[in-house]
């Protein structure tokens, strides 16, 4: 019979983040044995995982990624407020969003099957597991995004409020000077805080769907109709309702948050002057918790 030493317990907690207890009870049941007692802790932490999984999941974490030509959000779900504050669930949920920059978009469930590049012995369904058997919490993996790079340009990625609101944009350049000026990074920066903080639906009015215009468009007729205006008039006012809801909602027509007296389209006209060729916006998600 092996003695369990204080080193031995020591270092399998660091190497799989359970209880001093529970180490102890591993090394006992594989005689000392270090990687089997690491099976056996995941094969435990498995047992309680499933137990958790039916539990909802209403708080969490959004992190993000900036790497090279690939950029990513990623969005984990947990229990409580109190483990989405936990360093150790913010670091697992930037781990996700790196893990999602280098590897390649798959469907949710192969997802889980890849190695993890944070720790390549583990998948990624492992390294949940471990997590929720050490927070004991269910977490849950949740929305993704990756974008590569699509011409000249760069990416801005903005994450809010311990990660309650991630957004990620990728703006394009006349050329690849013009996306390694310091002025260029800020702009994309600023963008993404933008875009988290006014929430556009598209880039430009032909990017927002059909079927929320034509809502929109119906309330805005209901309204003018109760109003008693003049029947003739009532496109000249629905019509000037749908300009402002653009403007509301079409990120190029947002009024700059840091600059009230300017447009997003004219921010980027501007700088494109500053910078020397056109800068434009290509694409961008957001991602809130709790949509």
């Amino acid at each position: 019979m092996v003695t369990i030493s204080s080193d031995m317990v020591k270092d399998l907690r660091a190497k799989s983040g359970a209880g001093i207890m529970e180490c102890k009870e591993a090394l006992a049941e594989t005689n000392g044995d270090m990687e089997a007692a690491l099976d056996f802790l995941r094969k435990k932490g498995a047992a309680k995982a499933a137990k958790k999984a039916d539990r909802s999941t209403k708080e969490g974490a959004i992190a993000g990624v900036v790497s090279g030509n690939t950029a990513s959000l990623a969005e984990i779900k947990c229990e409580t407020d109190f483990v989405g504050r936990n360093d150790v669930f913010q670091k697992l949920v930037k781990d996700i969003a790196a893990h999602v920059a280098a590897s390649s978009e798959v469907d949710d469930e192969a997802f889980l099957t890849q190695p993890f590049t944070a720790n390549t012995s583990q998948k990624v369904g492992d390294a949940i597991t471990a997590k929720i058997h050490e927070l004991g919490e269910n977490l849950v993996v949740g929305r993704r995004v990756r974008f590569d790079l699509s011409g000249n340009g760069g990416f801005g990625c903005y994450i809010h409020g311990g990660g309650s609101i991630g957004a990620l944009v990728e703006v394009g350049c006349a050329n690849a000077d013009i996306a390694g000026k310091d002025k260029f990074k800020d702009l994309c920066k600023d963008i993404a805080m933008q875009i988290a903080a006014s929430s556009p639906i598209g880039v430009t009015s032909d990017q927002i769907p059909a079927d929320v215009l034509a809502r929109e468009k119906a309330v805005f007729e209901a309204q003018a109709a109760e109003s008693g205006k003049p029947a003739n008039i009532i496109p000249k006012i629905v019509e000037g309702r749908i300009q402002k809801f653009y403007s509301e909602v079409c990120l190029l027509e947002q009024v700059f948050v840091k600059d009230p007296e300017k447009t997003i389209k004219k921010l980027l006209a501007e700088a494109g002057k500053e910078l020397g060729g056109e800068v434009t916006v290509r694409r961008f998600r957001r991602l809130q918790l709790g949509e």
